[in-house]
């Protein structure tokens, strides 16, 4: 999948965006009304809350696994990956919550080493899109 990506300042650090780049990704607002965030906290972090060059090199693997966990777009996509103030959030939209809990618990086991929480809530509307302090996709 392609990414756009985006550096902006925002409470004067850097944000860092990266969304897929979805012919229209309305098309899947219908289907899926749940707002799942997995929160991974870095370990190493420069002042201005960026992972360090050579520890963000060692999570290319780990980003790939996280940001492929619905490829076929069939259960859920990923919709936004945030790097701010030392973490990084992967944003998805799903069909349904409880099979994500495992999902995100196999994926703890893997990487106990890894700072992770998971953070869900319904958004049927998509107003965290709608809402996001800069335009992430253009309206419906």
């Amino acid at each position: 999948m392609a990414w756009f990506t985006a550096e902006i300042e925002h409470e004067g650090l850097p944000l860092y965006l990266r969304l897929p780049n979805y012919k229209n990704i309305w098309q899947y607002k219908s289907k899926f009304p749940k707002l799942i965030c997995i929160t991974h906290e870095f370990d190493s972090v420069k002042d201005n809350g960026l992972p360090t060059t050579d520890y963000n090199e060692s999570l290319i693997d780990f980003d790939g696994e996280v940001v492929s966990l619905f490829e076929s777009n069939e259960y859920g996509i990923i919709f936004l990956v945030e790097t701010f103030g030392g973490a990084r959030n992967y944003w998805f939209y799903l069909a349904e919550s409880k099979p994500f809990v495992k999902t995100f618990k196999d994926l703890q086991t893997k990487h106990p080493e890894k700072k992770l929480e998971l953070d869900y809530q319904i958004d049927s509307d998509w107003d965290f899109i709608k809402d996001y302090p800069v335009e992430l996709y253009k309206s419906e």
